[in-house]
């Protein structure tokens, strides 16, 4: 399977959201990912469309000429959403300031899977050829609604495809400096299949530096001895790079995960 993510302009944490989805997607199981730069030229979705098997679009929830691009490319009109519209009306009830035109937010295009953004009023959505085994899923621009949008139910489309459907998700808290989590972090993801780790702020706890690992496998035998090989690999990475094991483990089981 071969999937870009495309970058479109836009603030700065995107770079760091496209660089998370590329970690996720190769953990996943596909065999290429390609990271492109949209510029100020959306006609990079239709052509990275004609050479990849599905597109990830960063910035384009809430992005009206993004999503004509990517329905375009799929063959696909427009919508505004009602399932999107509520979200986004739910996002903006309790805040003095509303834009004045709420519609533009919630336009997917055509028989669109709406994603929910719990961080942000522009919901993500996944929309689907209907002559090919193709899809483009739409992601907030931001690093924190672009991410979690992923990890909710997008990435469910790219494991159908590859099989993972195992997972387990941990956290280790190490002692040091980020730069060196970070790098054992790299490590461990080249090192062990199935794996992307990563410095994940959201798990901080009392005290530590969280290093988070997700693991994916076809199985749960497969799931077990990846998350073994984690655990012995981080440990040798941490002292290498001088850094302490504060506390960490397995916060979940691996489970089955394809809820579309």
């Amino acid at each position: 399977m071969k999937v870009a993510v495309v970058l479109l302009p836009g603030e700065h944490g995107s770079e760091v959201a496209a660089s998370w989805l590329v970690g996720y997607l190769r953990a996943i199981g596909v065999e290429q990912v390609d990271l492109l730069r949209a510029e100020d030229d959306l006609s990079a979705i239709t052509s990275s469309y004609r050479s990849h098997d599905a597109l990830v679009v960063v910035g384009a929830s809430g992005n009206p000429d993004a999503v004509r691009a990517i329905a375009s490319a799929l063959g696909l009109g427009v919508e505004v959403s009602e399932e999107a519209l509520t979200y986004v009306r739910n996002y903006y009830s309790d805040r003095f300031e509303v834009p004045a035109d709420l519609e533009r937010l919630a336009l997917v295009p055509e028989f669109s899977y709406v994603v929910p953004n719990e961080r942000g009023a522009a919901p993500a959505f996944v929309a689907s050829s209907l002559t090919e085994d193709k899809f483009i899923a739409g992601l907030p621009q931001s690093l924190g609604e672009a991410v979690e949008c992923f990890e909710k139910s997008i990435q469910d489309f790219f494991r159908e495809k590859t099989g993972r459907r195992f997972s387990a998700t941990f956290a280790f808290y190490l002692a040091g400096s980020a730069q060196a989590a970070g790098e054992v972090a790299a490590k461990l993801s080249s090192k062990v299949e199935g794996v992307f780790a990563r410095v994940d702020y959201r798990f901080m706890g009392a005290e530590g530096l969280p290093l988070v690992v997700t693991i994916y496998a076809a199985t749960a035998e497969e799931l077990y001895e990846r998350i073994t090989a984690v655990e012995g690999e981080l440990k040798q990475l941490a002292e290498q790079a001088g850094l302490s094991v504060l506390q960490g483990g397995i916060s979940g089981q691996g489970e089955e995960e394809l809820t579309l």
